[in-house]
């Protein structure tokens, strides 16, 4: 709807052909005997018992390209992999929000904080952790063994977040300018941090990004380029908190479940 050019019935026409050739696939798949886990655009995830290696999965990627007329390539064969449900209703999954691990060790994840320009370091160095301890397992009973090293994991960096010695850099976060300074009606983060810059003489337009530190009270975040510095005791260590929980539990939901998620943060 915001494009500068085009139709949205050349939009309706592209996406119907997507949907129409992914169910194709999708039938070629499941008339070779393979189960689809997962759709989502241009990608298809399957299993079929016995098949582990790429060689295994060759009849299927030349059924799809004569059923398709269409190139199509093995993204790899992975050792398990997650499908996370939405945030707001944890009985609907959410299209293009996994991670996983593929045989040969490399770690995939789209949709989680790892993927977000506006996830802190400190979080995203923390939940990258916890993927590489769970990348070690090929499979769910190996994953449970690795929850006592993730559970010290978690109240190590928890421990470091509440004492303050998380350096500040690492709290920096990320935050597209979606409007100019007068268009805000209320006080939020990204206000504050461009008031500073406002002050000190700098100006970001609408789709630039602001780094910022989130503090308790008013004013609600520092600018990072605002050229001041930045209190430690200021920082608004509860919210942290609260990112860092959330995102301990995309990674540990679909293992222990979230009954046991309160347990494993806990400090």
């Amino acid at each position: 709807k915001n494009a500068r050019f085009g139709k949205i019935e050349a939009h309706e026409a592209v996406t119907a052909y997507g949907r129409e050739v992914l169910l194709r696939a999708k039938e070629a798949a499941e008339d070779l005997g393979f189960s689809v886990l997962h759709l989502y655009v241009d990608g298809m995830w399957v299993r079929k018992e016995g098949c582990r290696a790429p060689k295994d999965f060759q009849p299927l990627l030349d059924e799809v390209r004569s059923r398709t007329s269409l190139p199509i390539a093995l993204d790899g064969v992975y050792k398990w992999v997650a499908f996370l449900p939405s945030r707001q209703n944890k009985k609907i999954a959410v299209p293009n929000r996994y991670f996983g691990v593929f045989q040969d060790g490399e770690i995939k994840t789209r949709g989680i904080e790892t993927r977000r320009h506006d996830t802190p370091e400190f979080i995203r160095g923390t939940q990258m952790r916890i993927l590489e301890i769970l990348a070690q397992a090929s499979d769910m009973d190996d994953m449970k063994e690795c929850l006592p090293e993730i559970r010290m994991l978690v109240r190590e960096k928890q421990i470091a977040l509440r004492t303050g010695r998380i350096p500040l850099e690492q709290l920096i976060v990320n935050q597209t300018v979606s409007r100019t300074l007068e268009e805000f009606k209320s006080p939020s983060p990204v206000f504050a941090a461009l008031a500073e810059l406002a002050e000190s003489g700098k100006s970001l337009r609408p789709g630039q990004h602001v780094r910022l530190v989130y503090t308790r009270g008013l004013p609600r975040a520092r600018a990072w380029d605002a050229g001041t510095e930045i209190d430690a005791s200021t920082v608004n260590v509860e919210r942290y908190r609260r990112l860092f929980g959330r995102a301990v539990e995309t990674v540990l939901e679909p293992l222990v479940g979230l009954h046991a998620l309160d347990e494993l943060v806990a400090v």
